[in-house]
């Protein structure tokens, strides 16, 4: 079995087109495709030049409510890893 695996961009339609040169000649293939959208965006619509998204809090600013000791929570955690 081989593995590749290839990152592309989709056309502005929506269709991918991947050409995947292999060493297999004149054989039955199998091929199974999985695609999953990428979390990383381009720059430039250059592939090589792409930058991870941050994810944006904002919309949980002032909504989550700690209730406790958050030292004490720390130093529990914490000394369960000695």
């Amino acid at each position: 079995m081989l593995t590749i695996n290839v990152r592309k961009r989709t056309s502005e339609n929506g269709h991918l087109f991947i050409d995947v040169p292999t060493n297999i000649i004149g054989k039955e293939v199998e091929v199974v495709l999985v695609i999953q959208e990428n979390e990383n965006v381009f720059v430039n619509n250059t592939e090589d030049s792409m930058c991870k998204k941050k994810f944006d809090f904002s919309h949980l600013y002032g909504k989550l409510q700690w209730k406790g000791d958050a030292l004490a929570e720390q130093i529990k955690i914490r000394s369960e890893w000695e």
